[in-house]
């Protein structure tokens, strides 16, 4: 999983940076989009339990500069930024927004279920306040694949 977000983190930063001198040209994109990610984890969620889900997201701008999201309401900062066990355990609800409009940004989400009572996972993922994904995924023990999504955040 962590040589996944490594290749899906520097596949952003490379076309952030083949965007860059072409963003100060007129008719190519700006810095002109805002995120809002919101995930429930059910409470039969226990990291105790050995269960783990973990939502990792980065954006950036048009000069390759990344941007600072607000999570549940606390500014985070950092190449990535990462939300996991401990913010959702027993079950929570957790709002990741950006702090700033973006030129483009991805975002990673799964886990898995370490014992035996299954937990549910309810996200939506809007840009520019039209959604563009949601969904509901029940994650049980030994499920295969391991349940995880990744999605540029972009309009479609």
């Amino acid at each position: 999983m962590k040589m996944f977000k490594v290749l899906l983190f520097s596949s952003l930063f490379l076309v952030v940076l083949s965007a860059c001198s072409k963003s100060d040209k007129p008719g190519f994109p700006s810095n002109d989009k805002k995120a809002k990610l919101t995930f429930t984890v059910s409470s039969e969620f226990h990291k105790v339990e050995g269960d783990h889900f973990e939502v990792t997201v980065s954006g950036a701008d048009t000069k390759s500069n990344f941007i600072d999201w607000i999570v549940n309401g606390a500014r985070k900062t950092g190449t990535n930024v990462t939300v996991g066990d401990d913010d959702f355990n027993n079950g929570k609800t957790i709002t990741i927004e950006s702090a700033s409009d973006f030129f483009g940004g991805d975002v990673f989400f799964g886990g898995f279920e370490g014992s035996i009572t299954p937990f549910t996972v309810t996200w939506k993922i809007e840009v520019n306040g039209t959604p563009i994904e949601q969904g509901t995924q029940k994650v049980v023990k030994d499920m295969s694949p391991t349940f995880s999504k990744s999605l540029q955040l972009k309009l479609k």
